[in-house]
């Protein structure tokens, strides 16, 4: 089985607002973007990768990209081993699903196409993969995806083991070939429902260890297909309202995200590589057979 561990890179608590597209950090009322938690995450996970030899995906929202840069970090020199794929503009709530704004395919196309061109000017590199906000999408948003030259989204959430082993699918359920690159759900020891977002870690509400083992577990299940962790840099120091962690609960964040990556390099039959990577693999197995 193959692991990718891929970073959301938007703002710092960042939240949809009513009757707005963009998204603003939390607390919302102070309506402001603040990327500080982020850059101090970033850099942290960036060294942590570095020391496990690790090549990540990310998803970088344009904007924050541009701040980011703007604050003095040479984000061109810390990404340059990993993927640089597209998190949207300014963290759209392209649906409407809070803002009760939905976005037509013009302004979507906008939104999208202008990230992409910000992310390949900055990099200088082509962007091949797509994570919506809120991980949202439907069959407009796929639509602009697929005229604007990506190669995958990876928005969607599949269960692995009813029916679904971890391997790319067409979206055809939105009408088209765009290959999607799914989030895996998973069960627990206790049977609960989990997601392979990491922020349930930082929260307290989870251990480090549960994540390893549903890795392990799921190497039957999908064997050949893709196992996708998630990160939101900014939540190894503050929380998802905006209130900033304590030193010793930052410090065990970090902790627990090391062990992650020390601990998913050990374990046997597991493979950790970059989205991008995997899919002009299997693409290209495919193709051969």
């Amino acid at each position: 089985m193959y692991v990718a561990i891929s970073l959301d890179i938007d703002p710092d608590a960042n939240s949809a607002v009513e009757g707005r597209h963009d998204a603003l950090s939390s607390p919302i009322e102070q309506g402001e973007i603040r990327v500080d938690a982020c850059k101090k995450g970033l850099q942290k996970i960036f060294d942590l990768l570095d020391i496990y030899d690790i090549d990540a995906t990310l998803f970088y929202e344009a904007r924050t990209a541009q701040m980011l840069i703007e604050s003095g970090i040479d984000l061109p020199k810390l990404s340059e081993r990993h993927e640089i794929a597209c998190h949207s503009l300014k963290h759209e709530d392209f649906l409407g699903k809070v803002s009760g704004i939905p976005r037509n395919e013009k302004s979507i196309d906008a939104s999208i196409g202008k990230a992409k061109e910000i992310l390949a000017k900055i990099f200088g590199r082509e962007i091949k993969g797509f994570r919506a906000p809120y991980t949202r999408i439907n069959r407009t948003v796929v639509k602009v995806l697929e005229r604007l030259g990506f190669q995958y989204d990876s928005s969607e959430t599949a269960t692995l083991g009813t029916g679904w082993a971890g391997k790319p699918y067409p979206l055809e359920a939105f009408d088209s070939s765009l290959m999607e690159l799914a989030l895996p759900s998973f069960r627990d020891a206790k049977g609960k429902k989990m997601s392979s977002y990491l922020w349930a870690i930082f929260e307290g509400r989870r251990v480090f260890g549960e994540y390893i083992d549903a890795a392990a577990q799921a190497r039957d299940i999908a064997k050949g297909g893709l196992f996708v962790f998630s990160i939101h840099p900014w939540h190894l120091y503050v929380d998802c309202k905006g209130n900033q962690f304590g030193k010793d609960q930052a410090r065990k964040n970090l902790e627990n995200l090391e062990s992650i990556f020390s601990q998913l390099k050990q374990v046997q039959g597991i493979q950790i590589l970059r989205q991008d990577e995997y899919l002009e693999a299997w693409l290209g197995k495919k193709d051969s057979n």
